[in-house]
């Protein structure tokens, strides 16, 4: 963030006031030049914290617009206040009228923050439990004199709300999946490998990311000549599609608590695709994949937000590693994992975001199997897919391809997932909507990237070799005591269930205590 220039000069009726430098002999007034003490009340009635008591205020400037909250903090959840000159509270620390406000203990100021660096604390403050809303509140000067960036704070902000509502929805759609899950998956983990004993042991070799987009259909036989050049990590839901080219991927991603998953996994011929799960990936993923002709692979754990994971993490820090992204979703989980590996350069498959050519699934995937079977005989695929895609994406277009206003907020996740940790990744998609990266050609990118063989499986298996398992790694004994203690089990349970009373029931006390050996 660059330096705002700025100055305090006393107003016409003594008190200071505040201006910024836009450019040179151009001075921008934030408050009142004349009396910025009647600015007290210009705010007043937008803090109704009857109906929103969670805000964000764009603009602090020397603090007058917010005097009523000096009185009425109390009853607001949270109050953050955001402006783009650094350190502004140490001029409202010497108004004797208004410095109180930095002494309350529920208002924060984020003074200065790159728009990166103020994301990460707003996702870190924004809570959704027992609030009745969230406004954003702005100091019309401020906004005027900066718009781009608080445009881009609103975006933050926005973005924020999004992901926590969307991660509370599914926390209580599928807290009760997740707990199951881990519970019946606990005793599998101890022979599992850290997921971290892959971070960055990759340097220099190029990588392919593949999602089950339709558009991978375009790309597959090449993927296919140059699979012996390049690692692949996948996610679960292309493995069909993948496997019935004849390509193996060298990792699988699978985060999705829901049984269905395994779909993805029945009649592949791979015998070398290492799987990366969570704590709550669906038993029988785990299960089955470790009783199949697979048993010989490893399996790798990923920490997720999951309060279990939690508590691995806090008892046993970076033993195990995460790849999980903060997207919400398993594409962006195997993104990460590239990442976190240390690939450098790395082309992304399948990223379509959007329904390219009217197509939703590529062939071959467990998706596209199941909507073929739920369709009508009577239509044409040409049909059924039209009436789908009008349907879903209710008219939504973007750059002139129907989509879903959830995958343009996946994007979103994706784009700012990769402006933060880009190195060497690129797109490869002229069918599926842009996303902030570079565009690159299949051909173009293998002959750049791609001129070598790879002895891929004996670079793995020297990894694998210098590696422990998490029974070697971590105490489990010590995980189920701690859970064992009936306080700790019971804020365990109200974490993992969005329970505010926190009661354990003797149900899940039971199965906890009879599946965790």
């Amino acid at each position: 963030m660059q330096d705002i220039k700025y100055g305090i000069e006393d107003s016409k009726h003594g008190e200071p006031t505040l201006y910024v430098c836009r450019q040179i002999c151009d001075r921008v007034y934030l408050h009142s030049k004349y009396n910025p003490l009647k600015e007290s009340d210009t705010l007043k009635e937008k803090f109704n914290q009857d109906k929103f008591d969670f805000i964000f205020i764009l603009g602090a400037g020397l603090g007058y617009h917010l005097d009523p909250l000096i009185e009425t903090s109390g009853k607001f959840k949270k109050i953050i206040i955001i402006d783009i000159i650094s350190n502004l509270e140490k001029e409202i620390e010497k108004n004797n009228l208004l410095n109180p406000l930095l002494k309350i203990e529920n208002i924060v100021f984020l003074t200065g923050l790159e728009i990166k660096d103020l994301q990460e604390k707003i996702n870190a403050y924004l809570n959704f439990d027992n609030i009745k809303g969230i406004d954003v509140i702005e100091h019309a000067p401020s906004v005027r004199a900066f718009p781009d960036y608080y445009t881009q704070v609103k975006k933050a902000i926005k973005r924020s709300i999004d992901q926590k509502a969307g991660n509370k929805a599914t926390h209580k759609a599928f807290g009760k999946l997740y707990l199951r899950n881990i519970i019946k998956n606990y005793n599998s983990f101890r022979s599992m490998m850290p997921v971290s004993a892959f971070f960055d042991k990759f340097k220099g070799y190029p990588c392919a990311v593949i999602t089950s987009g339709p558009s991978i259909e375009e790309y597959i036989k090449e993927i296919k000549a140059y699979q012996n050049k390049i690692f692949i990590i996948t996610v679960d839901s292309a493995l069909k599609t993948l496997s019935a080219y004849g390509v193996e991927p060298d990792f699988f991603v699978s985060i999705d608590p829901q049984p269905f998953i395994f779909e993805h996994l029945f009649s592949i011929n791979s015998l070398n695709t290492i799987p990366v799960y969570t704590v709550s990936t669906h038993n029988l993923v785990i299960e089955n994949l470790s009783a199949s002709k697979q048993k010989r692979i490893p399996q790798m754990l990923s920490l997720n937000s999951h309060p279990l994971s939690q508590v691995i993490e806090e008892l046993f820090p970076g033993k195990t590693g995460s790849i999980d992204s903060k997207t919400g979703t398993v594409a962006g989980d195997a993104v990460m994992a590239c990442i976190k590996m240390g690939f450098k350069n790395t082309a992304l498959f399948g990223f379509d975001f959007s329904f390219p050519d009217f197509k939703i699934y590529p062939r071959g995937t467990a998706y596209q199997s199941r909507f073929n079977n739920a369709c009508s005989r009577l239509n044409t695929s040409e049909t059924v897919n039209f009436n789908y895609i009008m349907k879903t994406s209710k008219g939504t277009k973007y750059e002139n391809k129907f989509t879903r206003k959830s995958f343009l907020l996946y994007r979103e996740y994706m784009e700012n997932l990769l402006k933060n940790n880009n190195c060497g990744i690129y797109n490869i998609n002229s069918r599926g909507i842009s996303f902030g990266i570079p565009d690159i050609k299949t051909d173009q990118f293998f002959e750049n990237y791609c001129k070598m063989e790879i002895n891929k499986k004996n670079i793995i298996n020297q990894i694998l070799l210098k590696t422990k398992p998490l029974e070697n790694l971590i105490d489990f004994e010590l995980i189920k005591n701690t859970l064992n203690n009936e306080t700790a089990f019971r804020e365990f349970l109200k974490a993992s269930l969005d329970n505010s009373s926190g009661q354990t029931t003797n149900t899940v006390r039971s199965l906890f205590k009879s599946l965790i050996r």
